[in-house]
């Protein structure tokens, strides 16, 4: 059984406007974690976060105001790279003056403690979708 967290919200700004919150590091750091050393002013195909032993995500679809995909690699899962493809993709539809956010994040079902990582992702998804429409509304 997949497990894939899926979730949506309506944002009241352009894609463009959305577009920079999700890519643009000082926006980006309001709604997730960033490591110290990550010195992009913002994500581009082929971006890297990394989070040494513990987490690495790269981007690697990259469709402004349209698509951002970036897969997630857990170092200390005791299964190769190839073994899981858990990613966090955010895309943008437009819907008359607003914005359609849809989050997927997943598929964790390969991984050890699948259930620990879904339920994580299900709170994060909620707590970042909020505070991107809140980031985008206000933008200038």
């Amino acid at each position: 059984m997949e497990m894939i967290v899926r979730d949506q919200i309506e944002i009241k700004a352009s894609k463009e406007k959305v577009w920079r919150v999700l890519t643009e590091t000082k926006f980006y750091k309001q709604w997730d974690d960033l490591p110290e050393d990550f010195s992009e002013d913002r994500l581009k195909l082929g971006s890297v976060i990394d989070w040494g032993e513990y987490s690495k995500i790269t981007v690697r679809t990259f469709k402004p105001t349209e698509h951002l995909d970036m897969k997630l690699y857990l170092p200390k899962v005791d299964l190769s790279e190839n073994d899981y493809d858990v990613s966090y993709s955010f895309s943008l539809t437009s819907k008359n003056d607003h914005t359609i956010l849809s989050i997927e994040i997943g598929d964790f079902s390969p991984l050890p403690n699948a259930n620990d990582y879904y339920e994580a992702s299900v709170e994060f998804a909620e707590t970042a979708k909020q505070k991107i429409k809140e980031l985008s509304e206000n933008l200038t």
